[in-house]
């Protein structure tokens, strides 16, 4: 019996052509390596729409759903055209992508082309999204890197500490740094804009429109705000976090953001790990949450960050409307350079304090196989260890850390963490926490709350 495609319901003619596509001819724009959630199109998806009107109007909702968008005329006309067409309703995600010549051009016009680095098709479009009726997520993404082959440089590049008058004066001359300040202007001019999740990513350098009234008004039309911070390692070693700048730049995060999110609920932090951010002392960087900031926040999610008193103070700040807590490849780091550093028990104990009653899901997850300074050989201390687990098999090993005082490289503290194992306060504290969690999940079930309970941490 022949069946054509054409003759089923659309609904399964969608998963039948999306099974097809599967992991098929993916474009992946990464724009961070492993740091970023990648924006994928899907040629294949686009060639089959071209087969017919049918098939164009069927996938339209998934070919436009994200839209990438990068600093050349061609790319401003064509997201204006679909700006002005019926299709402009299926665009949920904008993903702004910016390139420009870096120092090892400095020689080139192209380098010293402040104005014409953002075209004006561009500049109109991302100063009005609103003509993007169903527009949810906006990401900007610079594609340049301290390493790339665009700077010479290299991590010099951070060397110093910008004075605001430098950072102007480098967006006068440099098309690259032209370009993130007209960008991030352009984005400010949407008065009342219909998204509510702004991303940046991989945030490396000092841009003047940071320190504008009108950007901070902006900030504060947002319910979720993602952030994602880049680190490089020169080739020998040395990481961003020795530099002057990186610690400087991380110094500003409240100024530049935190403090204008008045109405974000969702927050992602992602440091890198060239440069951990939560603690003070010789190449740490600081974190800058505050109890005051974001009152409305219900989820949290933190990636390379060091447990700090800082940060204890912020959850704290928060225990009335915290639902759900997720650190990821997070450490405490009470040795080393660090100056304020603090046990994991010490987290928890004062979390559990708080007694936090939304709080109802909240993960400590180590993603990293291996840092360097993790041993693979048995010690007395491991025999120690498998007598313990083999008395109580839910005892949980939660990792330390430190940065080396020269490289800034971040090494897996063994000693401390078998040390803190073996002494058990972290498990204490960790499950007391776990028992007013679950308790809160269990009375958000019964009032018909979708939050989970489940939790764990992963070593």
């Amino acid at each position: 019996m022949h069946c054509s495609l054409l003759d089923l319901p659309a609904e399964l003619q969608l998963k039948i052509i999306k099974e097809l596509l599967r992991d098929k001819d993916i474009e992946t724009h990464n724009n961070g390596g492993n740091s970023d959630e990648p924006v994928q199109i899907h040629q294949e998806l686009f060639n089959w729409s071209c087969t017919c009107s049918y098939f164009r109007n069927l996938l339209a909702p998934d070919i436009f759903k994200a839209t990438m968008l990068v600093n050349d005329e061609e790319s401003g006309s064509s997201l204006n055209a679909l700006a002005k067409s019926p299709n402009n309703v299926h665009v949920k995600e904008l993903h702004f992508i910016g390139s420009a010549l870096g120092d090892a051009h400095s020689e080139e016009a192209e380098f010293s082309d402040t104005e014409g680095i953002l075209p004006p098709s561009v500049d109109a479009l991302l100063s009005d999204l609103q003509r993007f009726p169903s527009l949810e997520r906006v990401s900007i993404k610079f594609d340049y890197t301290i390493e790339s082959p665009e700077f010479a440089e290299g991590l010099d590049l951070l060397k110093e500490v910008e004075t605001q008058e430098k950072v102007l004066e480098a967006e006068a001359l440099e098309a690259w740094r032209a370009l993130m300040s007209r960008t991030y202007f352009a984005l400010a001019r949407n008065q009342s804009p219909r998204f509510k999740h702004l991303e940046i990513r991989q945030l490396w350098k000092n841009v003047s429109t940071f320190s504008h009234a009108a950007f901070h008004d902006f900030l504060g039309h947002f319910e979720q705000f993602t952030l994602s911070i880049h680190g490089e390692d020169n080739g020998a070693g040395w990481k961003s976090n020795v530099t002057e700048e990186y610690p400087a730049l991380m110094g500003k995060l409240d100024e530049y953001f935190f403090n204008h999110l008045a109405n974000v609920t969702k927050l992602y932090i992602r440091a890198p790990e060239e440069g951990p951010l939560g603690l003070e002392g010789m190449n740490h960087a600081p974190l800058r949450l505050k109890a005051e900031q974001m009152p409305l926040l219900t989820t949290l999610r933190l990636d390379w960050i060091f447990a700090s008193p800082e940060l204890i103070d912020f959850l704290v700040g928060h225990k009335d409307t915290l639902e759900e807590l997720t650190l990821r490849d997070c450490y405490a780091s009470p040795e080393g350079p660090a100056e304020n550093g603090i046990y994991w028990s010490q987290l928890f104990s004062a979390l559990f304090s708080a007694r936090p009653a939304q709080l109802r899901h909240f993960e400590v997850v180590i993603t990293e196989n291996y840092l360097p300074g993790q041993r693979n050989y048995g010690t007395e201390g491991d025999s120690q260890k498998d007598a313990i687990l083999q008395q109580d098999p839910g005892r949980i090993t939660f990792p330390y850390a430190f940065l080396d005082d020269k490289y800034g490289m971040c090494f897996y503290d063994e000693d401390e963490s078998l040390e803190s194992f073996l002494r058990g306060e972290d498990q204490r504290s960790w499950a007391r926490l776990i028992e007013l969690v679950e308790g809160n999940a269990k009375e958000a079930a019964k009032e018909g709350g979708s939050k989970s309970g489940k939790l764990q941490a992963q070593s």
